[in-house]
């Protein structure tokens, strides 16, 4: 089982960050090596002692201050948890710094432990600052404030963490092994998260063309996602979205469920083996699965799909929508409180199809096709209000 991120990480992410006294407690320097970052400033201060670490309720161990363009990127190859956050605008209006703390919580953690080896330096040339360790203590955290514009490329090790939070830039690219990753309220060109047996959690508005995959039995959470293209993917985790609005959607799962509140636009959900459930449909939406079963409120129709070869599909639909309908399976069960005009019914070696039109006789354009080879599909009357009561939490 995956060691889930300690409960001080947690804190840490709340309470890390640059005090205020950083420019005042460390003197200038100013890098003398080889290379286009030894113009720009960097300021360090010594590392803090037992008394300030227990008014934080972390132990802060280094912190670093380096003057950057605003508009650059920042590249982390760190084994333990890292942060990342905006500068406070009011305080840098000019955003040209970027701040670096390290800090600790666990008490056998003495400070100072594979300092030495962390590089972090800002190369002027690139734009591109680094934070770089191959030897840190996996319990430490790192906690960066940069520029908002900054781009992003984080990658962590072992069960290191990354966190996220009210980014706008053109690239965000997080990559973990066993950590969680939390993005929370970015936008973002471009999205890109990988991650091989850690959590993909989404708070707030994630705004962008995200790209997401999740492995083993990792799971993808979203709270709300907009963007035009959206690819998002894991293999035997659950895959869940509280609401997405693209122009074109692509999820999909080898094992796991598929669990979506309100989407919009054209969507395509497949999954092998596991359910799909969709609160709420307004556009195009192709479902498929094997072995799963399959139930989807659809409030405005332009064209869905749905196919399983073993398991049931219900449609939900409101009273008074317009659509022609194809319903396919080992039996077909229609509500009394559903209308269909022109109905015919078509039986066929232990398999019947109905069709018909419901509010409506010409129009052919919008439709709803449900097609299972051994399941039963279900048609049933479901009113708006009943769907927002229904809402993925």
């Amino acid at each position: 089982m995956r060691p889930p991120c300690p409960g001080w990480w947690h804190l840490g992410v709340r309470v890390a960050g640059v005090r205020r006294g950083l420019l005042s407690s460390g003197g200038p320097w100013r890098g003398t090596s080889a290379g286009s970052w030894s113009r720009s400033a960097l300021f360090v201060t010594s590392p803090a002692g037992p008394e300030e670490g227990r008014k934080r309720g972390n132990k802060p161990l280094k912190e670093w201050t380096l003057i950057v363009s605003p508009f650059g990127q920042l590249k982390v190859r760190l084994p333990c948890h890292v942060t990342v956050r905006p500068l406070d605008p009011l305080r840098y209006p000019d955003a040209d710094r970027a701040l670096v703390t390290v800090s600790g919580v666990d008490s056998s953690l003495p400070q100072g432990v594979d300092l030495d080896r962390l590089q972090v330096k800002y190369d002027e040339a690139l734009k591109e600052m680094m934070i770089v360790s191959d030897h840190m203590d996996s319990k430490a955290a790192v906690v960066v404030k940069t520029p908002m514009k900054f781009d992003l490329d984080i990658k962590t090790s072992g069960t290191g963490c990354v966190k996220i939070q009210k980014i706008d830039c053109d690239s965000c690219r997080i990559e973990t092994e066993m950590g969680t990753s939390i993005l929370q309220s970015i936008k973002s060109h471009k999205i890109h998260v990988r991650t091989k047996g850690g959590k993909v959690i989404c708070l707030g508005t994630l705004h962008g063309n995200a790209d997401i995959h999740a492995a083993e039995k990792s799971s993808v959470n979203i709270e709300k996602l907009q963007g035009t293209s959206i690819k998002i993917s894991t293999e035997d985790g659950l895959l869940k979205t509280k609401y997405l609005y693209a122009e074109s959607s692509f999820l999909s799962s080898t094992a796991g469920d598929i669990l979506l509140g309100s989407i919009h636009g054209d969507t395509t959900l497949q999954t092998k083996t596991g359910n799909i459930t969709v609160e709420s449909s307004d556009g195009c939406l192709k479902a498929s699965t094997r072995r799963g079963e399959i139930d989807v409120y659809v409030n405005q129709v332009r064209k869905v799909d749905l196919k399983s070869q073993k398991g049931s599909i219900t449609v939900k639909v409101p009273a008074s929508l317009k659509a022609y309908l194809q319903l396919s399976g080992r039996k077909v069960d229609v509500s009394p409180e559903i209308q269909l005009q022109e109905t015919q019914c078509a039986p066929k070696e232990g398999h019947i199809t109905i069709t018909g039109h419901m509010n409506q006789m010409n129009e052919r354009d919008k439709w709803i096709k449900a097609d299972t080879q051994d399941g039963t599909v279900h048609l049933k009357s479901q009113s708006w209000f009943q769907s927002i009561k229904l809402q993925v939490p």
